[in-house]
């Protein structure tokens, strides 16, 4: 008897561990969903979007990830953005998940939408994201335009978001 107890609270206290410890963040994203709380620290830079949800790309230089951001295996995230940054570029990217703003009560800007380069296999369904993995952090209100999986071309005006097109 004492054994099966021993069993069943093990297993009780690591779903409740499994429940309580934020599951589907990206590591380094937590710092968004604490934001505000004490103790809270920004690593990653949210680009806000800064135009109405039917403004398309704007066209301008088309730069890959691995321009945008520099890469230090021995810094906690890996990588940063580039210093060097035009202060208008284009990137293409996939929306890799999002977090609702009204889970938060922080929607004056929107929701929160991770962007990465691709997805391992196409798998959009696991969150395998870890701080190796450049990825932008945006704020948009186009609530239902940006869908999880999709690749989109998106537009930076001096780190604000000014534009997306499929």
């Amino acid at each position: 008897m004492v054994v099966r107890f021993s069993s069943l609270t093990a297993i009780v206290g690591i779903l409740a561990l499994a429940l309580t410890s934020g599951c589907g963040y990206l590591p380094s994203e937590d710092t968004v969903r604490t934001a505000g709380k004490p103790g809270a620290h920004a690593r990653v830079t949210v680009k806000t979007q800064t135009v109405s949800c039917g403004t398309p790309a704007r066209g301008f230089r088309t730069m890959g990830f691995k321009e945008i951001f520099t890469f230090n295996r021995s810094d906690n995230p890996a990588f940063s953005e580039s210093g060097k940054l035009p202060a208008q570029f284009d990137v293409y990217a996939y929306v890799w998940g999002h977090q609702d703003c009204r889970k938060t009560n922080s929607c004056g800007k929107g929701d929160y939408y991770w962007l990465i380069e691709r997805g391992p296999g196409n798998d959009f369904s696991t969150w395998v994201v870890t701080p190796q993995h450049p990825h932008f952090t945006i704020q948009s209100s186009c609530r239902g335009q940006l869908k999880v999986g999709e690749r989109y071309r998106f537009s930076f005006s001096r780190g604000k978001l000014v534009g997306f097109s499929r």
